[in-house]
């Protein structure tokens, strides 16, 4: 089913950052959109959805994934160069739709045979010359990305080979890019733009160097397993990962599965045994390869911990929110601005991303499935950390309520909105003394924070007391 964002965002009706074609084999007005929301600020695109922002579908759910593949196959062929997208199919009332999410492009301009969009309001209008002049003058005196420069002392005989046969493998399963067969591997990075003047680029060796930790040792991962909950207690385990970024990302997972545990529960009136696990593996998956692909490789100083508590885990990623991006962002459906776009489209050819912008989603729905505490991510200077919280009871921290707090959750739903101000009403205190209150019950998964500044308001979650 459509997310309620992504089906607010239908209901508000074309945009610059979202678009409808109702006709799947419109291709050609399908790669024009595309390459204006990449040469653009990124954007939505819904095929199967009329102007007047009707859902009229695509077809049956067989027809549906057979146009998917055939859009992407045609996408991939027509627009250059190589860019990152997601083609997905959504299913509203039996009727399926195809969502293509796209960021910015950070290697323009894209041109679809020759010819260059640009998104503009609810438009997407071809450029004109001096449009594309200006475009390629603010391209020039951009710095090159680290992952695009050449990874000086890589030799070909660095390269894992048997990790590009990986991707080929992958990449034929998931449907997302069409090999030859008769590619050798040098040919195939230099398709997937990962050659800078012949040689591997740094992002060819993070992704197929068989030890890019002796160029790069910021690509290292760390991993701590802590006895009990205190930060700088005994370890249980503490070892460094290395290694191509999908043997980190095996590794990590592996490490990360041997913590779970199933634990056995009884509902009241119920007296089959119902097993389920601390944690879920979705949100865990998610939130490592969330950390492996948003990070800062430019700073030798940079890096990603993992920290096992008794309970919680912490994913801590050297990375920083893009600038259009608030913490509060990151719970609803937001558009995707990849800090490093190569390694990421690897990521997902292999099937270890899924939708662009819908990451965070999976971690919320995976903690909510097993009514553990809410996810939370918290932004500082020296980066990004993700706190997922164990399912188990006996791991979630007590709640201590006041009596005023204690009202408020009674009388709320799943899902009802309060504000600061009319809880300070309803209760004759300070503004300050509400604010304090809510903002410990959204600390306690008992509300969610949405909106900012005067537009803030916390939800109820499903969390019970």
């Amino acid at each position: 089913m459509i997310s309620d964002d992504v089906r607010r965002q239908i209901a508000a009706g074309e945009s610059n950052i979202t678009a409808f074609i109702a006709d799947p084999a419109d291709i050609d007005h399908i790669a024009a959109t595309v390459a204006g929301f990449l040469n653009a600020n990124g954007g939505i695109l819904f095929i199967g959805v009329a102007q007047s922002g009707k859902i009229v579908g695509v077809g049956s759910d067989i027809e549906a994934e057979e146009r998917r593949r055939e859009i992407e196959h045609h996408l991939r062929d027509r627009i250059s160069p190589e860019a990152l997208f997601t083609v997905s199919v959504d299913v509203e009332k039996d009727r399926p739709i195809i969502t293509i999410e796209v960021p910015q492009g950070r290697d323009g301009p894209y041109a679809v045979n020759r010819a260059f969009y640009v998104r503009r309001g609810a438009s997407t209008v071809q450029f004109d010359d001096a449009t594309l002049s200006q475009f390629l003058r603010n391209r020039a005196i951009e710095t090159q990305r680290w992952e695009r420069r050449p990874s000086v002392g890589m030799l070909d005989s660095d390269i894992s080979f048997p990790e590009i046969n990986r991707l080929m493998a992958d990449a034929q399963r998931t449907g997302r890019f069409d090999f030859t067969g008769r590619e050798d591997g040098m040919s195939l990075l230099g398709r997937l733009g990962l050659l800078s003047g012949g040689d591997p680029t740094q992002a060819a060796d993070v992704l197929f160097g068989k030890e890019p930790e002796l160029r790069h040792p910021q690509c290292r991962v760390r991993y701590i397993r802590y006895e009990s909950d205190k930060v700088g207690d005994r370890f249980a385990d503490d070892r460094w990962i290395s290694g191509p970024l999908g043997l980190v990302f095996d590794q990590l997972v592996e490490r990360l599965a041997a913590t779970v545990h199933i634990q056995a529960t009884f509902e009241p009136g119920n007296p089959v045994r119902q097993d389920r696990p601390t944690y879920s593996m979705a949100a865990l998956r998610e939130g490592v390869v969330n950390a492996l692909a948003h990070r800062d490789y430019a700073d030798f100083s940079s890096g990603v911990t993992i920290s096992v508590f008794p309970g919680r885990i912490e994913i801590w990623n050297s990375g920083k929110l893009p600038s259009a991006l608030k913490i509060a962002d990151l719970k609803k459906v937001h558009p995707s601005i990849p800090t490093n776009p190569d390694i990421t489209f690897i990521l997902y050819l292999r099937g270890l991303m899924d939708r662009l912008g819908r990451g965070t989603q999976k971690i919320l729905l995976g903690c909510r499935e097993l009514g553990a505490r809410p996810p939370r991510w918290e932004s500082k200077a020296s980066g990004i950390t993700l706190t997922i919280y164990s399912a188990s009871n006996s791991d979630v921290d007590p709640v201590f309520l006041n009596e005023r707090q204690r009202r408020l959750i009674e009388r709320l739903r799943p899902g009802d909105v309060v504000r600061a101000t009319d809880y300070m009403v309803e209760e004759d205190i300070s503004e300050r003394q509400a604010r304090r209150d809510l903002s410990d019950m959204d600390a306690a998964g008992l509300l969610e924070k949405v909106g900012s500044a005067r537009a803030t308001a916390y939800r109820r979650t499903e969390r019970e007391v």
